[in-house]
């Protein structure tokens, strides 16, 4: 007995044109939220970590975008130095942000800490602080910094010690050299000049 082959439908191929390309849309349309979101999450999530620690870096994301880890600016494709070592120390070692602080991804001589507290990419060895602020603890909780030219705002942070004013403090009008009282048997302190882009630290 022979069966009948079950034929197959036809469609021309304007038809099948007009299916491949409805399919290949609905894919590219289910895939756009996850592009379009995965790296403004990671972004968040630095601006996060940092404003939880008092420190603002929103001058920094509207200057580098998805650059802060990537090549390009727009994100994907290859990673920067800093992106580098987010992905083997904050991701691949669960660190964090934290983790990549007192490194030096771009290797110009400045922590990436101190870069993003200066608001400058900590990926880009062409471009870094001005400068750098001094600062030296002595045993008797004097706090002396020097500055490599005159600084009509200079900030600072601490994190772990304590200025007399709190964990933040501002000098202003500082020609070459300034000392202050800090509190405290460890830490961190940050040191940034706005205008004239130095940044310094100090850690105990």
């Amino acid at each position: 007995m022979n069966v009948p082959s079950a034929r197959l439908p036809f469609f021309p191929r304007s038809s099948l044109r007009r299916a491949f390309g409805l399919s290949l849309g609905l894919a590219l349309a289910s895939a756009l939220p996850f592009a379009a979101h995965a790296f403004p999450a990671y972004m968040q999530d630095f601006s996060d970590h940092y404003a939880f620690n008092g420190i603002n870096v929103d001058s920094l994301l509207a200057k580098e975008s998805c650059g802060t880890c990537h090549v390009r600016a727009r994100g994907g494709g290859a990673r920067n130095a800093y992106g580098i070592d987010f992905d083997k120390i904050a991701q691949g070692q669960d660190k964090g942000f934290a983790g990549l602080e007192f490194l030096d991804s771009d290797a110009d001589g400045f922590l990436n800490l101190e870069e993003i507290f200066a608001q400058i990419s900590p990926a880009k060895d062409d471009l870094k602080p001005a400068g750098r602020i001094a600062l030296a603890l002595d045993t008797s909780e004097t706090l002396s910094l020097a500055v490599p030219a005159a600084c009509a705002k200079l900030t600072l942070k601490a994190f772990g010690f304590q200025f007399e004013s709190g964990a933040d403090t501002v000098l202003e009008n500082v020609d070459s050299a300034a000392s202050l009282t800090l509190k405290g048997a460890a830490g961190t302190v940050l040191a940034r000049c706005d205008a004239e882009g130095f940044v310094g630290s100090l850690t105990k």
